[in-house]
């Protein structure tokens, strides 16, 4: 009899554990399916997943599109899981957690994913048709309504993690004499090249953007003073090697700030102040670059 009582209690704790559990993830699904902002989508699966997986760090890599959803992989234990939704690859999840995964947590992960295919499907196919309408057609980088919405995203992840950054202006030295003497349909390619050539550059997670004719932003993470130096001479080096800029002599000159933490700044003003440093270097002898 008390065996009996004893069997029945655990049946009890465990149809309790299931039902919470399916009640967690239902809910989960009904807060996946009131946005298309990947970012947002991605933030509260991870949490979810967070408090009951006990991961650590989650990231989402698909095509042009990373993700470090929260956390730093480090030399923790991960799981890597490929996430497709009717044959349609989507991307690939990486998980890490100390002390690696259980066969429960795979499971549980696995669970997971058939809450997020479909909502993940949506917002991707979104963020493409956002992406598309946000980037330059002729450079292929963001264009300037992305690069406002970078330059907020970025001071929203320094006030809460302190993140560093630096926003550098660069402004194309001797374009104009190729458009006067070679034409416009030259001095389309040098832009593009000029866009690849800096792109090429950068580290995975800074951006580039079209600020207009022949300006460009850069929006560099993790960045200080010093390193921004050192990408501006990284890019000078790439110039001076590329065939087709270096035989019209295109270099650039470029101006940069730092994003300040509390400070009101909104885009406008931070360019500005970007702006004023690189009129000073454009008149102190070009090919230069003047921090704030």
């Amino acid at each position: 009899m008390v065996i009996v009582e004893q069997q029945q209690e655990k049946n009890s704790v465990q149809v309790l554990a299931c039902s919470e559990t399916f009640q967690r993830q239902g809910k989960l699904i009904e807060q996946l399916q009131t946005t298309l902002d990947i970012e947002h989508l991605l933030a509260m699966y991870g949490k979810e997943v967070q408090q009951t997986v006990g991961i650590s760090s989650l990231s989402f890599a698909a095509d042009e599109l990373v993700f470090a959803v929260f956390g730093y992989v480090e030399q923790q234990p991960q799981h890597t899981a490929s996430i497709y939704a009717d044959g349609e690859y989507l991307g690939e999840l990486v998980y890490s957690k100390a002390g690696g995964f259980s066969d429960s947590d795979i499971r549980r992960l696995n669970q997971y994913h058939q809450k997020l295919i479909f909502p993940l499907r949506n917002a991707m196919r979104y963020a493409r048709v956002r992406r598309q309408a946000m980037h330059d057609h002729m450079t292929g980088v963001g264009n300037r309504l992305l690069m406002e919405d970078a330059i907020q995203r970025a001071k929203a992840i320094q006030e809460r993690f302190e993140t560093p950054y630096m926003l550098m202006i660069l402004d194309l030295d001797g374009f104009k004499a190729v458009n006067d003497n070679a034409g416009h349909l030259v001095g389309d390619r040098i832009l593009q090249r000029f866009a690849r050539t800096v792109k090429s550059q950068l580290r995975g997670y800074d951006e580039i953007f079209r600020y207009g004719g022949d300006e460009f932003v850069l929006l560099l993470k993790d960045a200080t003073r010093a390193s921004a130096e050192q990408v501006f001479e990284r890019i000078q080096r790439a110039l001076q090697h590329d065939s087709l800029l270096s035989e019209h002599r295109i270099g650039c000159s470029g101006g940069a700030v730092a994003l300040t933490i509390g400070e009101p700044e909104d885009e406008q003003a931070l360019l500005s102040k970007a702006d004023a440093f690189l009129y000073e270097a454009k008149f102190s002898g070009k090919n230069k670059l003047c921090l704030g």
